[in-house]
This record gives structure tokens, C-alpha cells and sequence, in this order.
């Protein structure tokens, strides 16, 4: 018994009859496609708002929290080996 062999040319046949056939109108909603004055619309874009807020507090907090973080650690560190003064060196060496 031989097995079918699906070709790249069926696939595409096959997908493209389906589409065809299972399309439907496109309706948009309220929000999409309604009034921009709509309380719906109004509250939808606030809400937009309100999250991107809380996304640039977010991120600001954590670049504030860095930044005072390594502040002070960086503040606290204390060089092992320290850099020898420019007049201890001797120039020519």
C-alpha cells in the first residue's frame, strides 16, 4: 500500500480552498471601529494610559534602586592594591 505524498503545492492549494471558503466578514467593535467620544473608547484608552504608567514607575524604580545601590557599594570599596602617587613614580623608569 502505498502512502499519500503530500507536496508543498497541496499544502498550499488546501490552505488556500479553505481560506476561501471559511472566510466571514470582518465586524469591528465599539472600541475599534465606534465612536472616539463613546465612553467605551474613553475608558479603554485610559486604561492604556494607567498601564503604561505603571510600566515607567516600574522601570524607574529599578534605575533608581540601581543607581543607589551601586552608589554605595562603590562608596564602601576599598582598593586592594592601590594606585601608587604620581610623585612616588619616577619618569623614566
Amino acid at each position: 500500500m502505498k502512502r499519500p505524498r503530500f507536496t508543498l503545492r497541496s499544502v498550499l492549494v488546501a490552505t488556500l480552498a479553505t481560506w476561501l471558503v471559511a472566510t466571514r466578514s470582518a465586524t469591528a467593535c465599539q472600541i475599534c471601529f465606534g465612536d472616539p467620544n463613546s465612553p467605551l473608547t474613553k475608558s479603554a484608552e485610559m486604561g492604556v494610559w494607567f498601564l503604561l504608567a505603571v510600566i515607567v514607575l516600574v522601570e524607574a524604580g529599578f534605575g533608581v534602586f540601581f543607581l543607589v545601590y551601586f552608589r554605595r557599594r562603590a562608596r564602601g570599596f576599598h582598593d586592594p592594591m592601590p594606585r601608587p602617587s604620581p610623585r612616588l613614580v619616577k619618569k623614566g623608569a
